[in-house]
């Protein structure tokens, strides 16, 4: 499990209930735990395995989390800004250093998981449906799976 550094402010479960209604998906339980105790942050080490990606592995530069002051480390900032980009039902929870998303599924078969979202495949066309590349079955999974950079 990977030490998290630059945590945002504390939060609340009202502060979470809040980014539940708007999404109309209530948040998977290892999620919220891990924005109650970190909210967003970056993690040490940062490498992950995304099978079928082109090079295999990326970083995790930092997880989103509520009411961060940079703007590009907001949730709710993320979830604005990639609304068009991203397949409904998709949350942006994390980036890595070359502006791709991790994205946590909140509904239907894939709920829970966590998938790779890959914005440079669709560089320069807003219209296009970015590629997605399965990571992790869930939070906890996801997190288990990073590693030091080798």
């Amino acid at each position: 499990m990977p030490i998290i550094e630059n945590h945002g402010p504390s939060i609340s479960d009202a502060d979470i209930s809040k980014i539940e209604q708007r999404l109309g998906a209530v948040l998977p339980e290892q999620y919220r735990q891990f924005l109650l105790e970190f909210n967003g942050g970056s993690p040490t080490p940062d490498t992950v395995d995304v099978e079928g990606l082109l090079g295999a592995s990326t970083d995790v530069q930092v997880f989103f989390g509520i009411g961060r002051s940079a703007e590009s480390s907001d949730l709710d900032w993320n979830l604005t800004t990639l609304a068009e980009r991203l397949e409904e039902g998709l949350l942006p929870i994390a980036a890595d250093s070359g502006g791709n998303v991790f994205c946590l599924a909140l509904k239907g078969s894939r709920r829970g998981n966590i998938l790779y979202c890959n914005l440079q495949s669709v560089f320069g066309d807003l219209e296009a449906i970015p590629e997605l590349f399965p990571v992790a079955s869930n939070f906890d999974a996801f997190m288990a799976k990073i590693r030091p950079f080798s």
